[in-house]
C-alpha cells in the first residue's frame, strides 16, 4: 500500500507547480552526523543539479519531468528520495560506503543512458540495462544501441572490431577500466573484445578531452568502464549465449563477503566460435574460428575507523583466433601455398588502488591507482609472422581538497607511466626482419585541475599536465578546459577545447594491411602523436505531450599536429605509412530521446563527419568512414518485464582506396553505397532471478558482394581484404539468459 500511495504521488506531482526545495546533507561517521560540504544533489535524468555549501545545506529549484532527488558524496552510498510536497525540506543522512540500508525502496524509473550533470564535459554514463538492448558478448559489440560510437571490421578476415569516435579510429579514445589504462599499445585495436559485456555494471562515455588526472592520451574521448564490484555483484550470476554462426559464451561472477571489512568477486568468460562458415563463397572464411578465455579476481577491503578503503586485483586473458582460406582451416593449416590467418594474444594484469577519506574533512582525500600488465600477440598472415610483446607499469596518485570553500576545488598528483616494447614483423624466406622495434618509453609527469563552481548553473574546470619522455626525449605541456553553463533548468551549455598525444605503435595498430599482399613501406621516423580538440555542445529539454523530450547537439572539431598515416592510394602493391600534419576531423551529432507512451523510448540520431587525412596526395577524405549516418532506437518494456528492443542504422557512402592502377577485373569504385542494418531482441524477465532473450542481427541480411579483391589467389600481388565497408556475415539469430541468484532474506 505505501508504494501504491508513493506511486501515485509521483504521478501527480508535475500538476502541483511547486518550487523549490531545501535540506541539509549529513554523513555518519563513527555514529555521528557530520555535515558534508560539496556533496551533489539533483533531480535524476535531468540537468538540474546543485553542490552543498559548507554546514551541508542547499536549496533546489524543482526540475521539469523528474519527482526523483539523489545525493552523492565520495565516501558514502547514493540515496535517491521521491518529493511529493510542493515546498519543504529534504534532510540526508548518508551511510559509509559498504553499510547496508534496510528496508530502503526507490520508487520511479531510471534511464539506461543519461549526462552526467555534474560534469563540465560531455559525459554519458551507460548502465547495464542499456548493454543488455543488444547481445553485449564484449564491449566492442555493446555500442549498438549509441549514436556517438561507430563499430566497424578492420578488414574480411582477421574479424577485428574497431570502434570510432568522433570520425577516428579507437586508438585515439582513451579507453579504462576503472579509470586504469586498458586498451592501449599492443590491444589498442582489440583491447574492447578483452572486456566481456556481463562483467560490466556501468561505462563513462566522455566525448571530446577528459580529465588530465587521467593522463595525456585521451584525443577524442574517453570510455571507462566499470566492472562489476565485490560489494555490488551478485552472489551469483550467469550468462549463456549462442548464435547460429556457431558462437557459444558462458559467463560467471560471484561475490562472497568475507567478513565485515574484506569481501571478493570472481568473474571468468568462456566463448568460442567452432565451425567455419563461408556464406558468400569466396573460399574465405567470414568470422574468424577460435577461443577465449578470461578470468579476474578482485579483492576489497574498507575500514570506517581507519579512513582507508581499497582493492586488489588479478586478471588473466588468452585469445586465439584462426581464419583464412575454408582450404586451410580443414586440412587443419599445414600448408605454404593456401592462405592463412592465425591469432593469438595473452594478457596478465595486477592491479589495485588505495583510498584514503580525512574524517574531519571528508572534501579532502588522497587516491594511488597502479597496475603492471604484461601482454603478448602472435600471428601469421600468410607468409608473415608477427610478434609482440609489451611489459607496463602504471601509477597515479591523486590528492583533491577545497581552496576557502567548495566553491574552488582542486585536484593535483603525479603519475608514471613506464612501457617496453617489442614489435616485430617477419618472413622465414627473408634473413632480415621486414620491421623490428624495441622501445622502452618512461613517462614520469604531474598535473593540476582547478574546479571553479560558484553556483549550480556554472562550471569550469582548467587543468594542466607535463610530462617527460624519455624515449622521444621530450617534455609535453597538456593543457585542458571544459565548462558548463545552464541558461535555465531545462538548457545547458558545454565548451571545452586542449591538448593530446600518444605514442602509436606502427605495427601493431596496422595489422589489417598484413591481410593483403602490399608491401610495408615503414620508411618513417618513430614521432608522437599529437593532436588538438574542440568542442561544444547544449543539452535542450522540452515537455512534449506531458513527456519530457531531450535534444542534445555536440560538434567536435580535432586537427592533429602530427599523425600516423597508412596511405593505400598509390597502388595495390604497397602501403606507405608515413608522418604528416594537417590531418583534421569534424563530428557533428543531433540526438534526440523521447518517452513516446509509458515505458516506449525513442532515440533518433543524426551525425555528420568530415574526416580527413594528409596523404601523399594531398588532403582527402579519411577510408571507410562515412559522412553522414542516421540512426533509430525503439525501446519497450511492459509491465510484467517483456522488453522490446529495434535498432536501424544508416551508413552513407564511404571512401575506398584508390585501384585505378589495377587491372580492370581487380578494380573497385571510389565510393561504397549506402546501406541499412537492423537489429532486433525481445527480453523477459522473471521474478526468480532469470531473464531470457532471443534476437538478430542484421535482420535485413544484408550483406557486401565480393569483399575481397583477387581471392581466388591470396599470394597475386592484387590480394586484398582491406576493402570492407559493410557486412561481411548475413543475418544472425542468437539467444541465450541471465540469471541471478537472489540476494538471501534476512
Amino acid at each position: 500500500m505505501k508504494t501504491f500511495r508513493l506511486l501515485l504521488a509521483a504521478i501527480a506531482c508535475p500538476l502541483l507547480g511547486f518550487a523549490q526545495i531545501s535540506g541539509t546533507i549529513k554523513g555518519l561517521d563513527n555514529g555521528k552526523e557530520v555535515p558534508l560540504p560539496g556533496a551533489n544533489v539533483y533531480w535524476e535524468g535531468t540537468e538540474t543539479g546543485t553542490t552543498t555549501g559548507n554546514d551541508g545545506s542547499y536549496t533546489l529549484e524543482k526540475a521539469a519531468g523528474s519527482n526523483t532527488l539523489r545525493v552523492s558524496f565520495l565516501g558514502y552510498q547514493a540515496q535517491s528520495k521521491i518529493v511529493i510536497s510542493r515546498k519543504g525540506t529534504m534532510n540526508f543522512t548518508l551511510q559509509p560506503s559498504g553499510y547496508e540500508l534496510e528496508g530502503a525502496e526507490v520508487v520511479g524509473k531510471v534511464d539506461a543512458t543519461t549526462i552526467d550533470i555534474t560534469k563540465a564535459g560531455l559525459s554519458y554514463k551507460i548502465d547495464d540495462k542499456e548493454l543488455r538492448k543488444a547481445a553485449c558478448c564484449n564491449l566492442s559489440e555493446s555500442f549498438e544501441t549509441n549514436a556517438s560510437v561507430d563499430v566497424s571490421f578492420t578488414d574480411a578476415v582477421t574479424g577485428t572490431r574497431q570502434i570510432e569516435m568522433l570520425g577516428l579510429a579507437g586508438k585515439y579514445a582513451l579507453i579504462q577500466r576503472e579509470n586504469i589504462p586498458f586498451a592501449r599499445g599492443l590491444n589498442s585495436n582489440s583491447g574492447l573484445t578483452y572486456i566481456p559485456g556481463p562483467f560490466v555494471e556501468s561505462l563513462q562515455l566522455t566525448k571530446g578531452l577528459s580529465s588530465v588526472l587521467n593522463g595525456y592520451e585521451s584525443i577524442t574521448g574517453q570510455i571507462n568502464v566499470e566492472f562489476y564490484k565485490p560489494e555490488t555483484a551478485p552472489r551469483l550470476y550467469l550468462n549463456a549465449f549462442g548464435n547460429q554462426g556457431s558462437r557459444a559464451e558462458l559467463n560467471v561472477m560471484s561475490a562472497l563477503p568475507v567478513n565485515q571489512h574484506l569481501s571478493t568477486a570472481i568473474m571468468a568468460h568462456a566463448s568460442s566460435i567452432s565451425i567455419p562458415r563461408d556464406g558468400n563463397n569466396d573460399g574465405f572464411a567470414d568470422i574468424p574460428t577460435g577461443s577465449q578465455l578470461n578470468f579476474m579476481n578482485r579483492w576489497h577491503f574498507k575500514n570506517p575507523e581507519s579512513g582507508w578503503e581499497g582493492q586488489i586485483g588479478l586478471s588473466a586473458i588468452r585469445n586465439k583466433k584462426l581464419s583464412g582460406q575454408m582450404e586451410y582451416l580443414e586440412n587443419d593449416h599445414p600448408s605454404d601455398t593456401l592462405w592463412g590467418y592465425e591469432s593469438e594474444g595473452r594478457r596478465v594484469e595486477l592491479f589495485g588502488k588505495n583510498g584514503y577519506v580525512f574524517k574531519d574533512q571528508p572534501f579532502r582525500s588522497l587516491g594511488i591507482i597502479y597496475s603492471l600488465t604484461y601482454q603478448d600477440h602472435t600471428g601469421r598472415f600468410g607468409k608473415r609472422f608477427h610478434r609482440g610483446e609489451q611489459r607496463s607499469a602504471y601509477l597515479n596518485t591523486i590528492y583533491q581538497d577545497i581552496i576557502g570553500s567548495t566553491i574552488h576545488k582542486y585536484r593535483t598528483g603525479v603519475s608514471f607511466q613506464m612501457d617496453n616494447v617489442l614489435d616485430r614483423l617477419t618472413r622465414p624466406d627473408l634473413e632480415d626482419p621486414l620491421y623490428n622495434q624495441e622501445r622502452t618509453e618512461i613517462v614520469p609527469g604531474a598535473y593540476f585541475e582547478y574546479t571553479f563552481e560558484p553556483d549550480p548553473k556554472f562550471t569550469l574546470v582548467a587543468g594542466v599536465r607535463g610530462d617527460y619522455n624519455s624515449y622521444f626525449e621530450q617534455a609535453y605541456i597538456t593543457p585542458r578546459l571544459n565548462m558548463r553553463y545552464s541558461l535555465s533548468e531545462s538548457t545547458t551549455f558545454r565548451l571545452g577545447g586542449g591538448r593530446g598525444q600518444r605514442t602509436p605503435n606502427v605495427m601493431m595498430e596496422n595489422l589489417n594491411l598484413l591481410a593483403s599482399s602490399r608491401f610495408m613501406d615503414f620508411g618513417v621516423a618513430q614521432l608522437p602523436e599529437i593532436a588538438w580538440n574542440s568542442g561544444a555542445s547544449v543539452v535542450q529539454d522540452v515537455q512534449l505531450a506531458g513527456n519530457k523530450l531531450k535534444l542534445t547537439v555536440d560538434a567536435f572539431y580535432t586537427w592533429f599536429e602530427n599523425k600516423l598515416v597508412a596511405d593505400l592510394d598509390l597502388g595495390p602493391a604497397t602501403a606507405y605509412l608515413l608522418n604528416t600534419e594537417g590531418s583534421r576531423s569534424l563530428s557533428v551529432l543531433g540526438q534526440i530521446d523521447y518517452e513516446l507512451f509509458t515505458n516506449f523510448d525513442v532515440r533518433l540520431a543524426y551525425k555528420y563527419l568530415n574526416s580527413k587525412e594528409q596523404f601523399i596526395s594531398g588532403l582527402r577524405q579519411s577510408y571507410l568512414i562515412p559522412q553522414h549516418r542516421a540512426f533509430t532506437n525503439l525501446a519497450y518494456q511492459t509491465e510484467n518485464q517483456w522488453k522490446f528492443d529495434l535498432t536501424l542504422n544508416w551508413f552513407g557512402s564511404k571512401r575506398l582506396p584508390n585501384s585505378e592502377s589495377s587491372p580492370l577485373e581487380f578494380q573497385r569504385a571510389g565510393q561504397s553505397p549506402g546501406f541499412f542494418t537492423m537489429n532486433t531482441q525481445v527480453n523477459k524477465a522473471f521474478k526468480n532471478g532469470l531473464e531470457v532473450f532471443v534476437g538478430v542481427d542484421n535482420l535485413l541480411d544484408f550483406r557486401q558482394d565480393n569483399p575481397i579483391v583477387n581471392a581466388n589467389n591470396p599470394y597475386d600481388p592484387y590480394f586484398d581484404t582491406n576493402f570492407t565497408w559493410g557486412p561481411v556475415f548475413g543475418r544472425n539469430i542468437y539467444a541465450g539468459l541471465y540469471y541471478t541468484l537472489p540476494d538471501k532474506k534476512d
